[in-house]
């Protein structure tokens, strides 16, 4: 009875959590998702993955399907996003990979290198911590948590100007402390 069912009434009985209706559903499109996932990874452990987060997705959000979309297109936008995801994922996996490669080729660096870096980590340190409140309150948002000028004017209720300012200003303080 079910394999006759078009894809509509199928989604409507998986709503109401009908298994048989899922069952019918995995054997319509499993293989052709398969296949496409297969395309564009070229593994077939990553094509299953991608097919079991698929239907497990489809089976756990069924409540919220509607009935009155395309099955077929639901299904292969899942994949869609899916794919994407792996793809992007192991690119960052790949650029970390590298980056670990490139350490391991760089040259350790020296005992008086390590000692020389640590001192004039210090000095910069205590120099940044002899600038006046406000500026160095705002060097630090900028510099060491990373907010924009215009993240800082909001933060503390100071002009855009005022903030590239203060910026500037504790540069060239310490430009002064350490000429190149």
């Amino acid at each position: 009875m079910i394999p006759s069912m078009d894809d509509q009434t199928l989604l409507s009985a998986l709503r109401q959590g009908d298994k048989e209706a899922f069952s019918e559903i995995y054997q319509r499109y499993a293989r052709m998702l398969f296949v496409q996932a297969f395309r564009k990874t070229g593994s077939r452990e990553v094509s299953e993955d991608m097919l079991q987060e698929i239907f497990s997705a489809l089976w756990t959000g069924r409540e919220s399907l509607d009935p009155d979309k395309s099955l077929k297109a639901y299904l292969h936008g899942m994949l869609r996003y899916k794919v994407i995801d792996y793809y992007r994922l192991s690119g960052m996996h790949k650029k970390h990979l590298e980056t670990l490669i490139r350490q391991f080729d760089e040259p350790e660096a020296s005992l008086v290198d390590v000692l020389q870096a640590r001192d004039q980590e210090l000095a910069i340190h205590r120099h940044i911590q002899s600038l006046s409140g406000s500026v160095r309150t705002i060097f630090l948002l900028s510099r060491y948590e990373g907010l924009s000028t215009l993240d800082i004017s909001q933060k503390l209720q100071l002009s855009h100007q005022t903030v590239r300012n203060q910026i500037s200003k504790a540069l060239r303080i310490l430009r002064e402390k350490f000429p190149s």
